[in-house]
């Protein structure tokens, strides 16, 4: 079976999706959908319910979403949360410190921080803290961009993240995956689908999955992961699903390289300055339940459960402060930081009804939600002496010098702990007249939040979040649209006087334009928006020895221009562009009122197309470009601009009864360009390099 109709199991085809939204949850079993060889344009579908909450055409959606399928990501050789960001406009990429499995994101200039190194993505619609992105698992990668989601217990500023993944399906298969790369760079996964019973319509998957990442860095990073599911349905009537889910990381955190008289320390890109005394782990265990029925021919209930338990240590070693006065220059001090037995809990229930009736003269999709989430984190530090940690010098550094706390030594143990209880209830009309549509609703937020030290206060809050959405259709092929919306997103910081923080607020009005062209092969999408943030943290300055102490006078701006253009160009050329103008300022901040947000460069743009010359072979090209940007919220260091090339040869050779084998030889980096990923917002003594030129070979067993 060709791997495309594989990848319409879970949603209908775009063009037979087109003209209508469905009242269908797309986690069903359905059959076969019979679509236009090599069209995959159904991507936009499971992102347009990010926005509306039912899944249809984003043709038909008056906000800007887009679904990066994980299959393209593997064409485009990619391995990580920011390779399948680089296919989303107006996404880039920040620093945290939690794996290469675990990344962090920037969408339409918004910083995500709130005073945490947690990473903020929806798992099918639900939020985890520090999921991490694991390709044997993905389906795709859905993002509304901009605020106004209509699942999920937040809207984050810039946008949503939806990491989708992959369910049973009703047909036999698999795959055997086998990808090495230099450094060390591993992968194994084995997928195994099964039909369990025909007349049930029962199915069950299996993934197992074992990473490393590239030790490019001199830093381990290696993922274990088994996800099973098994799914049942009759027609459309209702479909049920059960998921466990298990990964166990190993890493180092990862530094980076100082900065120096504006820009990175001209060090080699691989040099390691921490040294961590043992290393860092995180375990996760996820249980999910699905289950949705149809109420009538045209409303369906949907409920889901979620349960994730995270236990974690995280050993830190990284440069403190600034060089050392009287030490030879580029000598830092350095400390360790320790986390022992970090757990993380959180319970969902999440419920929906949707439907599309006809009264008044109009058509209306109606979506209702309610949902339940609770989060706890007990996060244990113990504080690490000094002298175990000694300074390096950055242009010639000794290493081997660090040290575990002695043994049989009581050390000083703190402890931060978050409680977040949120009950949230969702409303929205979608109402169809001709060549209209106009999209109205509203979130409520109910939550008691704390975060911080032993005895700080917690802050009780209900917040409302209306959005508007208006869309025309000059034609079959075009849509315009404008909307306004809105979100909230908690600050897990604490004031000076030891009181949890309210949560920051985001509003956004937007225009935009979107396009079939080429018998609807290809898709293009442009939207011009301007995005304010108010309630943002910002240093409290009557207490600044204390650098953790906060208050919410803060707010941001950023406007932009986002596009991309999306499909098959011809029988033979895939094709995937997208370009971002984002100009992003603080505004109100104690510290950095009318400084420029950092990890944003005005322009960005990448570029990717593969041209299959037979049934055996494809040459696949990426052209990733990113300009200048400030590596810190002070402005006083720069991260150059950079064009970075990545080019793949792929072999296929198809078997009897649809099986294939697929060898991918990818060249990242063709040209070794120097480059810079990222940093970390407050400080620019912690620069994320990109990794020189290598090479990964990749074969994959269908069948």
């Amino acid at each position: 079976m060709n791997k495309h109709v594989k990848s319409l199991l879970l949603g209908a085809s775009f063009a037979a999706s087109h003209t209508a939204l469905a009242a269908t949850d797309d986690t069903q079993l359905p059959a076969i959908t019979v679509i236009v060889p090599g069209q995959t344009l159904k991507d936009g579908q499971r992102a347009g319910k990010l926005a509306t909450g039912a899944s249809g055409s984003v043709m038909d959606v008056p906000f800007s979403v887009t679904s990066v399928d994980g299959d393209r990501v593997r064409d485009q050789a990619g391995t990580t949360l920011q390779d399948a960001l680089r296919n989303v406009p107006g996404a880039q990429a920040d620093s945290g410190f939690n794996g290469s499995h675990t990344q962090f994101f920037i969408l339409r200039g918004a910083v995500s921080d709130s005073g945490t190194g947690s990473n903020r993505v929806l798992r099918d619609g639900v939020r985890l803290s520090n999921y991490p992105y694991v390709p044997a698992f993905i389906e795709s990668v859905d993002v509304l961009r901009g605020p106004g989601s209509a699942i999920g217990v937040r809207s984050e500023p810039g946008g949503t993240v939806n990491i989708v993944t992959r369910q049973p399906l009703l047909e036999n298969g698999g795959s055997v995956l086998l990808s090495a790369g230099e450094h060390s760079a591993r992968e194994v996964t084995v997928d195994l689908n099964r039909v369990l019973s025909v007349d049930n319509e029962l199915a069950a998957r299996i993934i197992a999955t074992r990473s490393t990442a590239s030790e490019w860095r001199h830093v381990p990073d290696e993922l274990n992961g088994v996800k099973l599911g098994i799914a049942k349905s009759d027609g459309g009537r209702y479909h049920l699903r059960a998921g466990i889910e298990a990964t166990n990381q190993v890493y180092q955190p990862d530094y980076g390289i100082p900065a120096f008289n504006g820009g990175p320390v001209d060090v080699p890109l691989d040099r390691q300055l921490g040294e961590p005394f043992g290393n860092s782990t995180t375990n996760n265990r996820i249980v999910d339940l699905h289950g949705d029925v149809a109420l009538t021919g045209d409303t369906r209930f949907a409920a889901d459960i979620t349960h994730l338990e995270a236990h974690s240590t995280s050993i830190k070693n990284l440069l403190n402060g600034s060089p050392l006065a009287g030490q030879p220059a580029g000598t830092y001090a350095r400390i360790s930081a320790w986390e022992p037995d970090t757990q993380r809990r959180i319970d969902t229930l999440a419920t929906s009804l949707t439907s599309r009736q006809a009264f008044g003269g109009y058509t209306h999709s109606l979506f209702l939600g309610l949902d339940y989430y609770k989060e706890t984190l007990d996060q244990p530090a113990l504080s690490v002496p000094a002298a175990t940690s000694p300074g390096i010098n950055v242009y010639a550094p000794v290493h081997g010098r660090v040290t575990p706390p002695p043994a049989g030594v009581t050390l000083a143990r703190s402890l931060t702990t978050q409680d977040l209880k949120a009950v949230s209830a969702s409303a929205q009309d979608q109402i169809d007249l001709g060549a209209w549509s106009a999209v109205a609703g509203v979130r409520y937020t109910d939550q008691d939040f704390v975060y911080g030290a032993a005895g700080v206060r917690p802050v009780k809050e209900s917040r409302w979040s209306p959005k508007f959405g208006l869309l025309y259709r000059p034609s079959g092929r075009q849509t315009l649209y404008a909307n306004v919306a809105s979100g909230t997103s908690p600050n897990q910081v604490a004031s000076s006087s030891n009181q949890s923080l309210p949560s920051r607020k985001a509003t956004q009005a937007e225009l935009g334009w979107k396009s079939l062209w080429l018998k609807d092969a290809l898709a293009s999408d442009v939207a011009v928006y301007h995005l304010k943030q108010t309630n943002m943290i910002s240093a409290d300055q009557s207490t600044p020895l204390n650098n953790f102490d906060f208050t919410v006078g803060g707010s941001a701006r950023s406007q932009g221009v986002e596009s991309s253009l999306t499909g098959f160009v011809g029988e033979h050329l895939n094709l995937a562009a997208t370009y971002a103008y984002t100009d992003a300022v603080y505004l109100q901040n104690s510290v950095y009122g009318g400084k420029r947000v950092p990890n944003v460069a005005r322009q960005s743009l990448s570029i990717w197309g593969q041209y299959r010359w037979n049934d055996a072979w494809k040459s696949g090209a990426g052209l990733y470009v990113q300009g200048e940007r400030f590596a810190d919220e002070a402005n006083t260091t720069t991260l150059p601009g950079y064009g970075r090339v990545d080019l793949t040869q792929t072999w296929t050779r198809r078997l009897a009864q649809g099986g294939a084998v697929e060898v991918q030889l990818a060249l990242r980096n063709a040209f070794d360009q120097r480059y810079f990923v990222s940093s970390h917002l407050h400080v620019s003594r912690w620069i994320m390099p990109g990794e020189g030129r290598n090479v990964n070979l990749t074969a994959t067993y269908r069948f």
